[in-house]
């Protein structure tokens, strides 16, 4: 007697699982040791505080990481205006996956980024148009107390 074959639910739609995110995270500097391929993030952070508005931040580094990924995907890196629900800067690439094991790390650098007004922001990820992650982050104004060691400053 032959056994019988089972497939996940996706396989009978057709469509192909989404990545997963590991990590979203946002710092001042990436650096990846060439010998061990490791990353270290350098100066995390989840706050932007700024003297005027709008404000435009000089440079900040994004890193995600992924996996669960079946073959070619097209990702998007982008902020957003949480309040709004409206992007403000992305990227957009193809990311290929060779089996669902892999994790794909991306770092991206961001200079020049402008906000219009304080409030909540986010990174998404999104694959094949499907937001699949997002990290919360907050700008805040001179007049806002924030804890010295998650912030960040734009002059």
């Amino acid at each position: 007697m032959a056994k019988k074959k089972t497939t996940k639910k996706t396989h009978r739609t057709g469509r192909r699982p989404t990545p997963s995110v590991l990590s979203i995270n946002i710092c001042d500097a990436i650096i990846r040791d060439e010998a061990s391929k490791k990353v270290s993030l350098i100066g995390l952070f989840n706050t932007i505080k700024a003297n005027t508005f709008p404000c435009v931040h000089p440079q900040l580094h994004v890193y995600a990481a992924l996996t669960n990924g079946h073959g070619k995907y097209r990702a998007e890196v982008r902020f957003s205006n949480v309040e709004q629900n409206k992007a403000i800067a992305g990227m957009i690439g193809d990311v290929v996956f060779d089996n669902p094991l892999q994790v794909i790390e991306m770092n991206f650098v961001w200079q020049g980024l402008n906000f219009q007004k304080p409030g909540p922001y986010a990174v998404e990820v999104l694959c094949n148009d499907e937001l699949i992650g997002s990290r919360k982050f907050i700008v805040m104004g001179p007049q806002e107390n924030i804890s010295p060691t998650s912030g960040t400053e734009v002059k």
